[in-house]
């Protein structure tokens, strides 16, 4: 059974002229041919004190798989006292069709963008709460898999409708506009201080971004330094100077150790009569950040930067638009305005059905001496003026202005972009659904993308198909990434065949839709391995256990990071005791905790402790303030979540198992996860997920350091460990809602870890350019990829740095498939692999992590060569046996130990 997203929306009570007014929307994919068909067609406009009933027509069509339902209502009633829709807060709607079937729909609230994010009317979007408020809402709807499972299709609250609950219930998102149960109102328990470097105020509006500051977004070049430096929005690389916005299509190209991507500035967009002199990062939201120019008189320029982007987008006021490039300018063609494809109605057929003139926007295609080609869209149309190598449009200029590179075919690919000219996206939301535990394909969830477009706000950017007379908006036109494309629900978007178009990741695919559902699985992943252990296996571990908590309990790292690792190898310690039953050894681990924990994180008497930042907003390190290189950058918001996802594991481990000796540490440990990981907007102290992009999938590090090539994360494991820790670390509090939050997290940075950093050879052929087809990435930025690291450039690092540290949660890092290859790529010399690298580590840690990972498809070889390495400082040999046994390949040997 697949689940759609259907949009639906509460309009203002002018949209509404009784139960007969025109639908909010009306289609949702014209092609699709679900089981059953429903429209939604009208919405009641007194929700906030009904619940709106509907009855619904049932169309049959030809059974296809997966089976879908859309739903449309044709009539809509408000029910003032129906005990069956449970409470009358406009949460539920219920849909009933005929015979015995009900199909339950829930309507929930859209998250909301922070107060102080700038949004297309230049305001804060209304909350949900406020009286006169217009949340956007939407709703998604189950299909039984069967006639038989029909029945169960419930409402949320079954104690209301007197339906069954079913463990497959379509529940709520996050909303990351609550206070976090983690934001306890207690004061903050780090020395408050200053950062001396501060931000540099004259790059963004004061009035819209304010402390608590992001540090580690895909655009803090915008705000870092001189904010001259690029972003990369895929494809386009983009700089925002004081007086114009730099555009370039970066080219790639590759070596064996990395693949780049130049840094061109093909176009430079500004004001001809120089009118533009101060730009200003004026907002962000979920997946875009806005920038706005001004200068004399009443002349500005802003523009909307998300990553995906067909077009880059500008609106201008009072502007003379400026076109220069760097390149010689061949030829410049009008184009018409004929589509006429993929059932798509031309402008003038527009008008002729509606009876209206569309304001037509201007096509110029622009041939340069670099063979590249590209498509000015202008709206109203601008008849430009070519001197040289610039074009020049006129005076007092009010319209927008959009530049799109036209591929590597751009024949075909200027017929399809120029269906969506003058689209734009104006504002961005993500939303992780609620876990789902299906019976037939496990526990999953969804990320959901919706964009909201200038068509949203009354532009004119109408279409028609040819079969439907009525007129639809234009669906935004985007980019989708290679790991979005594995599991995209198709049902949602359509697909435009747009050639030519790349980043560091890999081709991008082209979609059109304003809401992107990305299915993401949920795999297993707790306090212990996915293995139960053998009788002899725990006794192996047991008699290695003896040896390590006698020997391998000491941390006397003097910065977090280390110190943090050597806290956690503890950790991985004191619980490996408690699932051998050691009660002896399992106590004096705890002590010990307790006693390396203490100065950290109580009376913070050490060599470097941890302080509020109040400037930025943040947790780091006294050493860190005073200099930018110190302990990784912790100064500048580098790496925070590789470093205290080490902490918060081994908080949620003594919080599991000894919650009283835990308690004094609960709330320095929630102040730190709120540092790195903070699952609300509304806190004063901290940003929200400050390292993590839900578009790329991954997080970023970086922190304050601007970069040509734009963000970079080079330890995926680490990056997983601390979304694990995190996970483990709510649950063992027994906050259900933050930790499955923070289990869809740890998913999806695993799946894009997979994908990018730990690709097979044929993923890596097929998305980064020959010679660099390597089975590991080092480094991979926001425009290239490197098979190094910021360490050293020997294999065992490369493929190491991306396992560390051992955890039942690195599995999910660790496929079979990918380890075999990985291990020996050529099958015979095994060039490039693991095999050769782990010889080269020569018994070291980075070989014993090697032949760890080796243990998911050669356990007898695995363990033959780790008893023989010299255990990494954040590791030890019990925890690589344990490991083994619990998370690699399993034993035929012995009995199992229930556990």
């Amino acid at each position: 059974m697949r689940n759609l997203l259907l949009l639906a929306a509460l309009a203002l009570p002018a949209f509404f002229v009784g139960a007969s007014a025109a639908p909010y929307f009306n289609e949702v994919n014209d092609d699709a041919k679900p089981t059953t068909v429903l429209v939604i067609t009208s919405v009641a406009p007194a929700l906030s004190s009904a619940t709106p009933q509907a009855s619904a027509e049932i169309n049959s069509a030809t059974r296809t798989s997966p089976n879908v339902v859309y739903v449309t209502v044709t009539q809509t009633v408000n029910v003032q006292n129906d005990a069956a829709c449970g409470e009358s807060s406009g949460k539920q709607l219920w849909v009933s069709t005929p015979g015995t079937t009900s199909i339950a729909v829930s309507a929930t609230r859209l998250p909301q963008p922070p107060s102080g994010v700038d949004t297309p009317s230049g305001k804060d979007r209304p909350s949900g709460e406020q009286g006169g408020s217009i949340p956007d809402f939407y709703t998604q709807v189950s299909s039984p898999d069967s006639p038989e499972e029909s029945s169960l299709m419930h409402s949320l609250d079954s104690s209301s409708s007197g339906v069954e609950r079913d463990s497959r219930a379509i529940l709520a998102p996050l909303d990351p506009h609550q206070q976090s149960p983690l934001d306890t109102n207690q004061r903050l328990l780090y020395r408050n201080t200053d950062n001396s470097y501060a931000p540099n105020t004259k790059l963004f509006d004061q009035s819209m971004l304010k402390r608590p500051f992001q540090t580690n977004r895909w655009w803090q070049n915008l705000v870092v330094e001189s904010g001259i430096d690029p972003i990369h929005v895929y494809p386009y690389m983009i700089k925002c100077l004081g007086n114009s916005s730099v555009v370039g299509f970066p080219k790639f190209q590759a070596s064996e150790t990395a693949m780049t991507s130049s840094q061109s500035p093909d176009w430079t967009l500004g004001d001809a009569n120089g009118r533009l002199s101060q730009r200003l990062v004026t907002g962000y939201d979920d997946l875009g950040v806005y920038v706005g120019w001004s200068g004399s008189g009443s002349t500005t320029m802003r523009s909307r930067f998300f990553k995906g982007m067909p077009f880059v987008s500008y609106e201008m006021a009072g502007m003379a638009p400026s076109l220069s490039t760097i390149h010689a300018v061949l030829k410049t063609e009008l184009l018409s305005h004929s589509i006429g494809s993929n059932g798509v109605r031309t402008f003038k057929e527009i008008s002729r059905l509606t009876g209206t003139m569309v304001d037509l926007p201007g096509l110029t295609k622009i041939t340069l001496n670099d063979n590249s080609k590209w498509l000015v869209v202008s709206k109203p149309a601008i008849t430009w003026q070519q001197s040289g190598n610039s074009l020049k449009g006129p005076d007092n200029y009010n319209g927008i202005v959009q530049m799109a590179h036209l591929g590597d075919n751009p024949d075909d690919n200027v017929n399809i972009l120029q269906k969506y000219a003058g689209t734009y996206a104006t504002e961005g939301t993500v939303t992780y659904t609620k876990i789902q535990d299906k019976q037939t394909v496990g526990r999953s969830s969804d990320l959901v993308f919706f964009y909201k477009t200038n068509s949203d706000e009354g532009g004119s950017t109408d279409r028609i198909r040819s079969t439907n007379e009525t007129s639809t908006q234009l669906e935004l036109l985007s980019f989708m990434l290679p790991h979005h494309m594995d599991s995209l629900n198709t049902t949602a978007v359509t697909k435009e065949n747009l050639s030519g178009y790349r980043c560091a990741k890999g081709l991008l695919t082209a979609i059109v839709g304003n809401m992107i559902i990305v299915h993401q699985p949920l795999e297993p992943v707790d306090y212990e391995g996915q293995n139960q252990m053998t009788s002899a296996d725990q006794g192996m571990i047991k008699q290695q256990l003896a040896i390590d908590a006698g020997t391998a309990i000491n941390v006397t790292a003097p910065d977090p990071y280390f110190f943090g690792k050597g806290l956690s190898r503890v950790a991985r310690l004191y619980q490996i005791a408690q699932e051998v039953q050691d009660t002896a050894t399992s106590d004096r681990l705890r002590d010990q905790m307790v006693k390396l924990m203490t100065p950290w994180l109580i009376s913070f008497n050490n060599e470097d402790p941890l302080v509020y930042d109040q400037t930025w907003g943040g947790i780091v390190s006294t050493k860190g303030l005073s200099d930018p290189g110190a302990d990784f950058g912790q100064g500048r918001y580098n790496d925070h979540h590789f470093h205290y996802g080490y902490f918060l594991y081994a908080g949620a481990i003594l919080a599991k198992h000894d919650p009283s000796a835990f308690a004094p540490f609960k709330e320095p440990l929630n102040q730190l996860l709120r540092d790195y990981a903070n699952p609300t907007y509304k806190d004063d102290y901290f940003p929200y997920m400050r390292h993590f992009d839900p578009y790329d999938g991954h997080s970023w590090a970086a922190g304050l350091f601007t970069f040509a090539d734009g963000r970079n994360q080079e330890s995926t494991g680490e990056a997983v460990n601390a979304y694990y820790g995190a996970y483990l670390y709510a649950k063992s509090l027994g906050l259900s809602d933050v930790a499955d939050f923070y289990e869809i997290v740890l998913n999806i940075e695993a799946t894009s870890g997979r994908r990018y950093w730990h690709p097979t050879l044929a993923q890596a052929r097929a998305q980064y350019i020959s010679p660099f087809t390597h089975n590991a990435v080092g480094i991979l930025w926001s425009g290239k990829a490197d098979f190094a690291t910021f360490f050293g450039a020997d294999s065992e690092f490369i493929f190491g740095i991306q396992m560390i540290p051992f955890t039942p949660a690195t599995r999910m890092l660790l496929q079979p498939d990918w380890v075999k290859e990985a291990w020996c790529p050529d099958g015979s010399s095994c060039a490039g692999g693991m095999k050769p690298a782990a010889e080269h580590a020569n018994k070291n840690g980075w070989a014993q992590f090697l032949y760890t990972a080796l243990s998911v498809v050669d356990r007898s070889t695995a363990l033959a060569n780790v008893k023989t390495c010299t255990p990494d400082d954040g590791n030890t040999l019990t925890n690589v046996l344990h490991w083994i046994a619990t998370s690699g390949q399993q034993s035929s040997a012995g009995s199992t130990v229930r556990r």
